[in-house]
């Protein structure tokens, strides 16, 4: 039997209507990683095209992996503020999760992801 782990995504964006952000739970492998739980979101989003932001930007921008991630390079993009810690032996959301560093980083489960790009400001 495979294992289940549960991702939470916050996701703030710097448009009119959505800056208090976009809340998603995803349910995920147990050895997804960042990418892999942020395409289940980008799935999430499409499956509800009714209320999707997506495309921005003149139509360049189509989900959140393109908005976020420059998967040619690895990495998230400089300007993306994140938060992204799991819960402690105590319960206690301390548990560090090095997703800037490492996209394809294995997420503790029941982490939570808070995203913010940029305004330009």
């Amino acid at each position: 039997m495979e294992k289940i782990k549960k991702i939470q995504f916050d996701i703030n964006l710097p448009f009119k209507g959505y800056q208090e952000g976009k809340k998603y739970t995803i349910m995920a492998k147990d050895d997804a990683n960042f990418i892999e739980c942020l395409a289940l979101v980008d799935k999430q989003e499409l499956a509800d095209s009714e209320n999707s932001i997506f495309p921005i930007n003149e139509g360049y921008i189509h989900n959140y992996l393109q908005l976020l991630v420059n998967i040619q390079e690895d990495k998230i993009y400089e300007d993306v503020g994140i938060s992204a810690y799991g819960p402690d032996k105590e319960g206690l959301m301390r548990k560090f999760n090095p997703i800037r560093e490492n996209i394809y980083f294995n997420l503790y489960p029941n982490t939570e992801i808070q995203l913010q790009p940029d305004v330009g400001c």
